[in-house]
């Protein structure tokens, strides 16, 4: 795979950030399926930077690579709103930290669990009642299902599933009539 796939890749799964609509995505991507992954991921170091947006490598094993796109101040004010941070300290990491601490923090997790903790939702930009909602049913007893598991206001969730997909088709849908993934990308 080349530039386009891993522009297509990226669209699909994360136009929500890209058009700053949400403030991070996870992706996973098979490193060898790739050329040179390094270098083609560091040649978008410059839209990224630019567009505000940063990539942060949370965990990496022979094959897969997991990668965390995030608008910094956006995923920051997210993890600073009171319930977020409630759970967050219920979780164990230090709530008043920045937030290169807490991603540090969430790295070393993944690290030693070799699973997601269930905390990460938090650092998506899920809903801190949906994130808590998930732990405390072991990801049982939802409301709705979607891009997460929902446990609270199943009306807000489905609006902002719907704006996601609806996003992620008009980014991708321009990406594939031949608009340059750097100007569908938005500063935020």
């Amino acid at each position: 795979m080349g530039k386009q796939a891993f522009e297509h890749l990226l669209g699909f799964h994360g136009a929500p950030l890209l058009v700053g609509v949400k403030p991070a995505v996870l992706l996973s991507f098979r490193k060898d399926r790739f050329e040179d992954f390094d270098a083609l991921l560091a040649s978008y170091a410059p839209c990224f930077r630019c567009k505000g947006i940063t990539v942060r490598r949370l965990a990496e094993g022979e094959v897969y690579v997991l990668l965390l796109f995030y608008r910094a101040r956006a995923l920051a004010r997210f993890l600073k709103q009171p319930q977020a941070r409630a759970l967050l300290e219920r979780c164990g990491y230090d709530g008043a930290a920045p937030l290169g601490a807490l991603l540090e923090e969430l790295a070393r997790r993944i690290e030693r669990q070799k699973t997601f903790p269930h905390e990460i939702g938090l650092f998506l930009g899920y809903p801190p009642g949906d994130v808590a909602g998930f732990i405390e049913h072991r990801g049982q007893r939802f409301a709705l299902s979607g891009y997460w598991k929902v446990y609270g206001d199943e009306a807000e969730a489905r609006a902002l599933f719907a704006r996601y997909a609806a996003c992620t088709e008009e980014f991708c849908g321009k990406l594939m009539a031949g608009q340059r993934f750097e100007d569908l990308v938005v500063a935020v």
